[in-house]
């Protein structure tokens, strides 16, 4: 928008008047794909012309997936239609400037003459648009959220920081608040130590990753530690979900059992007495369907698991987590497994849910690659996930 107001600028002068600005979509099949273009009309008053053979259009065509803050934009092959004398220097100089973008001019001073009394009253907010004053992207504007304390703008929950954590609100240095907040949480980091046979069954939520996730901790406890695993599948409603799983499992040399019923469960993990650690991934089911989480229940009693991991993921709203964590407490949740860190800007939920629920977390992931994307619990490496992002 600022590019195309410069534009505008040079074409038509310090007296240019915005008309209209929008975001239009161009090229591409049934709207996907294309270009995002902005389009901005301007208009002047000049000598016995006015601004009745003056309209100006400029467009120009944006990247498609470009960072805020960086773009630069490309040109867009487009007809160039014929100028009227009276700006004769328009299309040449919008051409020399940006290839693909175009100036037009036509005659419309029907619809001018409506718009020249607003002409005036507007021409003080182009003044300051066109020197760039009131634009300004949202990591530059002064916002309310810079008076808040540190702790709160990574993502920590304000009555959680105004009361818990209340002694660490007037910490701004990144690094030493990452080290306080560690030692507060030092109690909710529970990773799983296979001191003994475990069976964990993964719930949560439907799109938070729980047979990636259920695949990355079979690769650590399987590879890395060399404990001896087994992975039992109820999830048989997903396509593909029962192939992804037998994939990793072959890859890892891990036996599978798939479970189409509640007693299916309880076999399956009966059969593996002599495992270490029975991994049981379970049908994502939505937290606002009391029925499916009764079905869930059903599957996940069948196989008596001595620890039962609730998903969720970092890139879901603080309200659906939180709204997440309390319907789910029906299949009596012992830790809490935290997803997609990477795809999340703010982390707090990190903090904010242990402390809010009891639950310990027990691992975070951060990608889809198996097993690098995955860390055991330790109150540190928690405590720098959320910070990090400040």
């Amino acid at each position: 928008m600022q590019e195309a107001l410069m534009l505008a600028k040079v074409e038509l002068g310090e007296d240019a008047v915005v008309l209209n600005t929008k975001h239009v979509k161009s090229g591409g099949l049934l709207g996907l794909g294309g270009h995002d273009r902005v389009e901005l009309m301007a208009a002047v008053e000049s000598g016995e012309q006015r601004v009745e053979s003056g309209e100006w259009r400029a467009e120009t065509t944006l990247p498609q997936a470009q960072p805020v803050g960086s773009f630069s934009f490309q040109s867009e092959p487009l007809t160039m239609p014929s100028v009227p004398q009276s700006v004769p220097s328009a299309a040449p100089l919008a051409a020399r400037l940006y290839g693909g973008a175009t100036a037009v001019a036509h005659d419309s001073s029907s619809e001018v003459s409506q718009l020249r009394s607003e002409l005036r009253e507007l021409s003080s907010v182009v003044e300051r648009l066109l020197s760039g004053q009131g634009i300004q992207s949202s990591h530059e504007r002064p916002a309310g959220n810079l008076s808040k304390p540190l702790l709160m703008r990574v993502g920590v929950d304000e009555n959680i920081a105004r009361n818990l954590l209340s002694d660490l609100l007037h910490i701004e240095d990144p690094t030493q608040l990452a080290s306080m907040l560690a030692a507060k949480i030092q109690g909710f980091a529970m990773p799983t130590v296979l001191d003994s046979r475990q069976v964990i069954a993964v719930v949560g939520p439907t799109g938070v990753g729980k047979t990636t996730t259920l695949a990355k901790l079979a690769a650590k406890y399987s590879l890395e530690q060399g404990k001896k695993v087994a992975l039992v599948t109820a999830d048989t409603y997903r396509i593909g979900a029962v192939e992804q799983l037998r994939t990793y499992a072959r890859i890892m040399g891990v036996p599978i059992e798939i479970a189409l019923s509640p007693e299916e469960v309880t076999a399956g993990v009966a059969r593996h007495q002599d495992k270490d650690v029975v991994l049981i991934d379970t049908v994502g089911r939505s937290q606002r369907s009391d029925e499916h989480l009764q079905e869930l229940k059903a599957f996940v009693d069948a196989a008596s698991p001595t620890q039962t991991h609730l998903v969720i993921a970092a890139s879901l709203s603080p309200e659906i987590q939180r709204e997440a964590v309390e319907k789910f407490k029906v299949l009596s949740p012992t830790r809490l497994i935290i997803t997609k860190l990477d795809e999340s800007p703010n982390r707090g939920c990190v903090i904010n849910l242990p402390l809010s629920t009891g639950l310990g977390i027990s691992c975070m992931t951060a990608g889809q690659n198996v097993p690098q994307d995955i860390d055991f619990a330790e109150a540190g490496k928690m405590a720098r996930v959320v910070v990090e992002v400040a």
